[in-house]
């Protein structure tokens, strides 16, 4: 099941970056991309950004629009779980925002509007 989910999710991803250019900011010192900016072929606006640890693992990744933080953000911890998800809209926090611990247990949900912080339940 994990496999198929993960398939779905890869080629969504290529479809979905068509209209993208990839180019490699930074490299860690091993020759690993360390920065990844996707521009939209059409505009030229940077829309999305991958940040790589030195294993080649990803940091975090997130879109944008109109060149602020715009859909949801995941952050990962250095052996590839997930260590937040955050949603902006307008470069601002809004909706649900998750951590988790490095076990992958959920340790904290922030309710968001507009930036600003509404409730936080921890786990």
């Amino acid at each position: 099941m994990t496999q198929v989910l993960s398939m779905i999710l890869l080629v969504i991803s290529m479809f979905s970056q068509a209209d993208t250019t990839k180019q490699v900011m930074r490299k860690h010192p091993n020759g690993k991309p360390y920065v990844v900016i996707y521009f939209s072929n059409s505009t030229k606006e940077m829309v999305k950004e991958e940040v790589f640890f030195s294993n080649g693992n990803l940091q975090w990744t997130g879109t944008y629009k109109n060149e602020v933080e715009n859909g949801t953000w995941k952050y990962f911890y250095e052996n590839g779980r997930i260590k937040s998800e955050q949603n902006y809209i307008n470069g601002k926090e809004d909706g649900v925002c998750v951590d988790y611990d490095i076990h992958g247990k959920k340790t904290k949900e922030s309710h968001y509007s507009k930036g600003k912080l509404i409730k936080e339940v921890k786990y």
